[in-house]
């Protein structure tokens, strides 16, 4: 279903809703419905209205007629419109194509997202860090002997080498020596030298082969407060065969732990809050914290810049169209003139006045057309693409009415403390002396003696040739080792003098000092801001009142001069023409002073902080969209368009107004 069919079908259905004849709302058997069905009729077009004024916005009839009268001065002139097309626009489109369109928006909305990988980059050298090795080996280890000749001693009949001491023992005397006879050698008589060829074959020696798998988990952990923390668990696993083909089963794990600790010592270089490390993740936290105020910062100026622009492109269609209408006031005084002059019933000197006055109206009016596009065309680079939308369309502000006639209540003590609690300058120069002090200490710990103090313990088992039956076991036995080491050990280091760090120290003691004097001139410089703008405002609805007066006595001046003139004659036109520029002029000062009340409303808003929550309000298309706007606050799904409950008083859109 289109939208126009749906909403030309609302009010039957509202009818059918709330009518008798509806089941939902259909009366018992007997009795009479419970809502006239001529009054839904009379409403039903006003709820239509409202629903269809949501759905969809649309220009007001003075609208289409402004849009008539632009685009009709627009085809005299091609040399300024051209091929561009004109363009409706309210304030709730212009602040939202603002802030969807602006480059500048774009590129400071990556600052906190890259800010954040920063500081969790800072922040995870606190994070342990685990390292897994295995690791395999293997020994085997060959028994080799060269090939070639044996030369043996010559022995006797017993087998004895013919020079052995024990040779001529007795037997019972020689019990218990060695005898020769696994080396083969053929005894011979005489003692002569035997030389007998033997050939050695290579082969595995005693326990070999040896394979092993080495399972090492390391923990590096670095301490807040300085140091570093180590634990190393290496668990072997070794395959000896002691026999061909065969090993121990039961005895292969073997499991040595060690811990390591290297720190300063307390009130030492290094250590504390100020230490190298920590410094520089509370640094990077306090950088991301700004980086989420400077884009509010951000934010807050680019919609003061949307809202002003868009103010001013009010100010230059309602003064051309003041400047037009003046302009078709002079025609008819000439057309009159003309009439008048045909009849010689003016002088020359009359016709000519009013020709020159004709042709100042016409040259006012091309003017006042230039200054309008220039403001359009200023307001298209703030909320979209100049060479896309911006170049080729000429915006017509619609529907600022209300917010011309909306004034917010002020109060400069509610102001100034509304600033000191939500302006983002604040936060962000406290975090600038957060990030001072952290500098600061950090210096200061750095020129402090450098002591440190380095602790090892290695609890190990021999697990070369034998081991445990699993990991668990050996890790269960690791309490009673087969081997430990312990190694303590103190190192104090310091620069002569020292210069470098002391420097430093101070240094960074006189740039926190300078953020305290920084942190009073904001201070003065809020105060001043909002001190002008509430004179602005009211200065400006002052000269609103005082200009809303004048045009209105200037307009019944004129009409009264233009019956007179019409009855009697006795008016010149001289007179006519001063009372015209004069109404021209009242009339441009009351536009500008109602645009220059709604503009320093907003520099008011900018000063306190609060524009971005304002704003969402104030152009909320109704009370259902605050209302909407105000839970989605309230939940905290909103972090730059909120208004804050304690600064409702100075700038919500949803206090009662006052008029100007």
């Amino acid at each position: 279903m289109t939208l126009s069919r749906l909403i030309a079908r609302l009010p039957a259905a509202l009818a059918c809703g709330l009518a008798a004849g509806c089941p939902s709302w259909a009366a018992s058997a007997g009795e009479p419905a419970r809502f006239p069905l001529e009054d839904l009729k009379r409403n039903s077009a006003a709820v239509t209205e409202v629903v269809r004024r949501q759905i969809v916005e649309q220009p007001t009839e003075r609208d289409g007629s402004r849009s008539a009268l632009i685009g009709d001065l627009l085809k005299r002139r091609p040399d300024i419109g051209g091929a561009r097309v004109l363009e409706p626009v309210d304030r709730r489109s212009a602040i939202a194509g603002g802030l969807g369109n602006n480059l500048t928006v774009a590129i400071g909305l990556t600052s906190p997202e890259r800010t954040a990988a920063l500081a969790r980059e800072a922040s995870a050298v606190f994070l342990p860090v685990l390292d897994l090795t295995i690791g395999y080996g293997r020994i085997d280890a060959e028994h080799r002997t060269r090939i070639g000749q044996a030369i043996t001693k010559a022995v006797n009949a017993d087998g004895f080498n013919m020079n052995s001491p024990f040779k001529n023992l007795p037997p019972a005397e020689n019990a218990g020596q060695a005898v020769i006879t696994d080396m083969k050698l053929r005894p011979v008589k005489g003692g002569k030298l035997i030389e007998l060829p033997i050939e050695a074959t290579s082969g595995r020696e005693f326990g070999a082969p040896k394979e092993s798998l080495n399972y090492t988990l390391n923990i590096t952990q670095e301490l807040p407060w300085g140091g570093t923390f180590t634990i190393t668990d290496r668990t072997v696993q070794r395959e000896v065969y002691y026999r061909g083909g065969y090993y121990w089963e039961d005895g292969q794990w073997s499991t040595g732990l060690s811990g390591s600790l290297n720190m300063p010592l307390p009130f030492a270089k290094g250590f504390g809050a100020g230490n190298d490390k920590l410094a520089a993740s509370r640094s990077a936290a306090a950088v991301a914290e700004r980086a989420d105020w400077d884009l509010q910062a951000l934010v807050n100026k680019v919609l003061l810049d949307i809202d002003t622009a868009y103010f001013d492109v009010v100010r230059r269609m309602e003064a051309l169209e003041t400047t037009v209408g003046n302009r078709d006031m002079i025609r008819k005084q000439k057309e009159r003139m003309d009439r008048l002059f045909d009849l010689r019933q003016v002088t020359r000197l009359q016709k000519a006045q009013i020709d020159a006055e004709a042709a100042k109206a016409e040259v006012r009016v091309e003017q006042a057309l230039s200054e309008y596009v220039a403001s359009s065309q200023s307001l298209s680079l703030l909320i979209g693409d100049s060479s896309v939308v911006g170049g080729a369309a000429i915006y017509l502000p619609v529907d600022y009415d209300d917010d011309l006639a909306r004034a917010m209540p002020v109060n400069f003590e509610e102001a100034l403390a509304t600033a000191h609690a939500v302006r983002p300058d604040f936060r962000i120069n406290d975090i600038n002396k957060l990030l001072r002090e952290i500098a600061e200490a950090q210096a200061r710990t750095n020129a402090r003696p450098d002591i440190r103090l380095s602790a090892s313990a290695t609890s190990s088992q021999a697990g070369t040739t034998y081991g445990y039956a699993d990991p668990l076991n050996s890790h269960t036995k690791i309490a009673t080792p087969d081997k430990l080491d312990q190694n303590y050990g103190m190192t104090f280091t310091r620069p002569w003098g020292n210069r470098a760090a002391y420097a430093d120290a101070e240094r960074a003691e006189l740039g926190l000092k300078d953020q305290e004097y920084a942190g009073e001139a904001l201070a003065n410089r809020v105060r001043r801001e909002i001190t002008e703008k509430l004179v602005a405002v009211q200065a400006a609805r002052s000269r609103l009142r005082n200009a809303t007066a004048e045009a209105d006595n200037m307009a019944a001046a004129v009409a009264s001069l233009e019956r007179q003139q019409a009855l009697t004659g006795t008016v010149s036109e001289d007179e006519l023409i001063v009372a015209t520029r004069q109404l021209l002029n009242a009339r441009l000062s009351l536009t500008g002073a109602r645009v220059d009340a709604k503009q320093a409303e907003s520099g008011l808003l900018y000063a306190q902080g609060t524009i971005a929550g304002a704003l969402a309000s104030q152009s909320a298309s109704s009370q259902l969209d605050r209302n909407r706007i105000g839970m989605l606050s309230d939940a905290g799904f909103l972090k730059f368009f909120t208004q804050p409950s304690s600064t409702q008083p100075s700038g919500s859109g949803n206090q009662p107004q006052e008029k100007p």
